[in-house]
């Protein structure tokens, strides 16, 4: 199999088992063993941040954008912060403004709430390229697969898991 059926191996064998088993832990899910639906953006976004640069990603949340509070985002470094001196910062809650990096190895996810929740990659200064993928998650009962924001145009393809 070729990328994408690594990615969706990926999400549906490990990434939407553990979300579900987190969402049914704090009550999120009425239980772990009820089927319940997943979109999951496909392919996901790779990112690629060439140093030295001074250009950075600003400060946002997603609902900037016209993500739905129901989507989670995920997202995988594939180069290691050592080596670009650079990462995804994130705030700590919903408005808190008090950033920092999200420190995660090459070969973990990290998950958050990005809808609500500011991000933002400073400037890479090295001479190293930044790589990271992401991804988007929606979850039944708290994500329309079928809104829009007025104004906005949907820019990623999504494919529908149940579990």
């Amino acid at each position: 199999g070729g990328l994408l059926q690594s990615f969706d191996a990926f999400v549906c064998e490990r990434v939407l088992p553990e979300l579900k088993r987190r969402l049914a832990a704090c009550g999120a899910l009425p239980n772990e063993h009820e089927p319940v639906r997943f979109w999951y953006q496909r392919p996901p976004t790779l990112r690629l941040q060439p140093g030295p640069s001074t250009r950075f990603v600003r400060a946002h949340a997603d609902a900037d954008y016209g993500h739905q509070h129901g989507e989670l985002n995920f997202w995988m470094p594939l180069t290691c912060q050592s080596r670009t001196k650079t990462t995804i910062w994130l705030e700590s809650e919903a408005g808190a403004g008090d950033y920092s990096p999200l420190d995660i190895a090459v070969g973990q996810c990290a998950m958050f709430h990005g809808t609500s929740r500011r991000h933002h990659v400073p400037a890479n200064p090295t001479s190293s390229t930044r790589t990271s993928i992401d991804f988007r998650v929606g979850v039944e009962g708290y994500f329309d697969p079928g809104w829009s924001m007025k104004g906005t145009r949907a820019d990623h393809s999504r494919r529908e898991a149940r579990l």
